[in-house]
């Protein structure tokens, strides 16, 4: 019995070669996309349409309100607030945004840091790489010719139009000098000695080409002296793929904040950048709470230079987890008011409570099964178990390409599949142990039938 409870699992995941070419499926199978939603795309949800054009009525009021320019977008993991923020900032065609995410950010590849002495020096060494890598994404998010001063050197793409103009008027000047000049020097000097003085040295295609070769000279000149005086710290900074290599060796950046150190350029960075709003997504995976308030003065020092200026203001979204600034985490729920201006929270569209309804309309319908009460009460007592959008989805992708493969060869209880496709998506490890004939489910089911045998 029980090698045969296992075989039937290997059967199910694991396809054998079709017998004839009539068992082979329907390639007519459409999965769901797990990729955050673009609601803008969505015209035939009405559900849906609704739950966003929510959010796009208070983001279109938080934007327009002149006194705003911090707000944090919170909602647990899953909840759809990349979606939300997404679909609206790319849906304003006259906007500029930046997005800062740092979901990757795990280790400090790239930056070298002496041996910390304490937790203390640790936590401010950890804190001012962030701060790098926030930089290193800005930097790597605005023209180059926008931001001349900052001291910051960012690899690019030779330019080929400069290549070209740079040798041309390289050339010229070369020319000039060897064969032209000599020719201008000679018929001024013979024109100077001769009294009245001869006009005849003044040829005009001369006095153009020496024209062309003043205006190259200055175009060579001009450049090299603008990377004199923008060069600044380029020695020390350098902006590359794994982020912000700083040459640390004359500064103490355990107890100075990156930030601070470099306030002046960091605030220059985020005027110059054009952008109307900058979105730092996943900050709140380091537990750091000392960011929001840096960040806050930035966007405080920003909007005040630009205000000065009569230009627009600059708005920064945080989209973070509710967790963030819980009481286990030492920051009571009151003093998160204090990063913020404003908080959206976002609600999810798919939890516990609804997520029965969302599999009975992506699976019921399409299965030929007879007692579908029975299949639909069995949806509603695992529902409850599953609050992700994500996962659902996934969940409905799996088991429609596996009743695809599996429907010619073998005869199909949609329950149990579907119940070994939730347990995998849910507990992917275990499932693994199961087919190798160990894990935790295997001894239940081998437990099981032990008791049942006798």
């Amino acid at each position: 019995m029980k090698n045969h409870l296992l075989k039937k699992l290997t059967s199910l995941f694991h396809k054998n070669e079709p017998s004839n070419k009539n068992n082979f499926p329907n390639p007519s199978v459409k999965l769901e996309n797990l990729a955050p939603i673009d609601y803008t795309q969505i015209d035939s949800d009405e559900f849906e349409t609704n739950y966003y054009k929510i959010y796009k009525d208070v983001l279109d009021n938080v934007i327009q309100n002149k006194h705003i320019t911090n707000v944090g977008v919170t909602g647990g993991y899953g909840t759809g607030k990349s979606s939300i923020i997404h679909s609206y900032f790319n849906e304003l065609k006259n906007k500029t945004s930046i997005y800062i995410s740092l979901a990757h950010f795990d280790s400090l590849a790239g930056n070298t840091i002496p041996a910390p002495q304490d937790d203390k020096t640790i936590n401010s060494q950890i804190d001012n790489i962030l701060e790098m890598k926030i930089v290193n994404q800005l930097v790597n998010q605005i023209e180059p010719y926008k931001i001349p001063k900052a001291n910051f050197l960012t690899k690019k793409n030779i330019n080929n139009y400069k290549i070209i103009s740079y040798s041309l008027s390289i050339i010229c000047l070369i020319l000039y000098f060897k064969f032209l000049l000599p020719v201008i020097t000679e018929k001024i000097t013979y024109s100077i000695k001769n009294f009245p003085p001869n006009l005849e040295f003044i040829d005009y295609n001369l006095i153009f080409i020496s024209v062309i070769a003043m205006i190259s000279l200055y175009y060579l000149l001009s450049n090299v002296i603008k990377k004199i005086v923008h060069k600044g710290n380029w020695s020390k900074l350098t902006i590359n793929t794994m982020g912000i290599n700083v040459n640390m060796e004359n500064r103490d950046f355990s107890t100075v904040s990156y930030f601070d150190n470099f306030l002046s350029d960091v605030i220059y960075l985020f005027d110059e950048s054009d952008a109307d709003f900058v979105i730092f997504e996943d900050l709140d995976r380091f537990n750091d709470h000392s960011i929001f308030e840096k960040l806050r003065e930035i966007n405080l020092m920003v909007n005040q230079r630009r205000n000065s200026a009569n230009d627009k203001k600059l708005m920064f979204f945080y989209v973070i987890s509710d967790e963030v600034f819980s009481e286990k985490k030492d920051v009571s729920a009151t003093e998160k008011t204090k990063f913020f201006d404003v908080i959206i929270p976002i609600i999810p569209i798919v939890n516990n409570t609804n997520s029965f309804d969302y599999l009975k309309s992506r699976l019921l319908d399409d299965l030929a099964i007879t007692d579908k009460n029975d299949f639909e009460t069995f949806l509603y007592q695992i529902s409850i178990f599953i609050d992700d959008l994500r996962v659902l989805k996934n969940i409905v992708n799996e088991f429609k390409i596996y009743k695809e493969i599996h429907k010619n060869n073998i005869k199909i209880d949609y329950k149990q599949l579907l119940a070994l496709i939730i347990y995998k998506t849910l507990n992917a490890s275990d499932f693994n142990d199961l087919v190798k004939s160990k894990g935790d489910l295997y001894t239940q089911i081998k437990n099981s039938l032990e008791d049942n045998d006798e």
